[in-house]
């Protein structure tokens, strides 16, 4: 190669036209990419809602107490809390219709930034770790508050803000109003308290909040072409001049040979004419 590179220069000029003609045209088609996107973002409401519980009595034992309430919104978070229980007493909410789902994780202190959705390692899918039935139990493992959380409809988002693809922006409008029609329903709840010592009519209190969601907007999702494009061409010329280190290395280095070979070739020959000069 270096001998290629020594007796033909128009080759090293033909490597370096060639990478910053494909330079422009990656960078064409990532500013092409950025301006013509597919992806939409929907924002919703996230409000927190207080639900006041009804009281359905107690067991003939007096160790068993119910209470129910209802949402009414297309409902993410559900977060039940009961003050003063006991260690060894059990909680369990039923939801009336489909399923919801819980893990113990969810919430937890131990827990930072647990999500029910998980991405497979290996084909990158996305899972849901948290079990999904119609009614869920804890026991209390001491003395105090025990707290319930769990998410009745996973699909939509937890913070507000989701994504979907779409050929259009009234595509994308009505997926997402789909997405929150589908999941606004009314449900009904119970939860059922079972304590091993007799439980007094007015000693416990549920207190019950949930996440409800509607939509607000839906916009392209967009970038900062001018930005995007700027950092494609940084990537691709860097990544070009690795390419080109090695061939312009071999390039310069037979250079510099062939010119020192030419001066030890010139400066031979002029101490051949001097000693012949000499000689004379």
């Amino acid at each position: 190669m270096k001998k290629a590179l020594a007796q033909n220069p128009n080759m090293l000029r033909t490597m370096v036209g060639l990478g910053l003609t494909l330079i422009l045209i990656l960078s064409y088609a990532v500013y092409g990419a950025t301006m013509d996107s597919s992806y939409y973002l929907y924002n919703t409401t996230n409000e927190s809602v207080d639900h006041e519980t009804t009281d359905q009595g107690l067991s003939d034992e007096n160790t068993t107490q119910s209470w129910t309430f209802s949402t009414f919104k297309a409902t993410t978070w559900l977060n039940v809390s009961i003050a003063g229980i006991e260690s060894g007493d059990s909680v369990s909410i039923t939801i009336s219709d489909g399923v919801w789902y819980h893990h113990e994780m969810l919430g937890s202190d131990d827990a930072e930034r647990f999500s029910c959705r998980q991405n497979n390692e290996k084909n990158y899918e996305e899972y849901n770790v948290c079990t999904a039935a119609s009614t869920h139990s804890l026991t209390a493992d001491e003395d105090g508050n025990l707290t319930f959380r769990g998410i009745v409809h996973p699909e939509l988002p937890m913070g507000g803000l989701g994504s979907l693809f779409a050929d259009s922006m009234e595509e994308a409008v009505e997926a997402s109003e789909d997405l929150i029609s589908q999941n606004n329903r009314t449900l009904t709840w119970t939860i059922t308290l079972t304590s091993s010592e007799p439980i007094r009519p007015d000693e416990f209190s549920p207190y019950v909040q949930s996440t409800s969601h509607d939509l607000e907007s839906v916009e392209e999702f967009k970038v900062d072409p001018v930005e995007e494009m700027l950092w494609s061409i940084s990537a691709l010329i860097g990544c070009f001049s690795l390419a080109l280190i090695v061939p312009l290395t071999i390039y310069f280095a037979a250079r510099a040979k062939e010119m020192r070979e030419e001066r030890v070739r010139k400066t031979a020959i002029e101490k051949l004419r001097d000693d012949i000069g000499a000689d004379d």
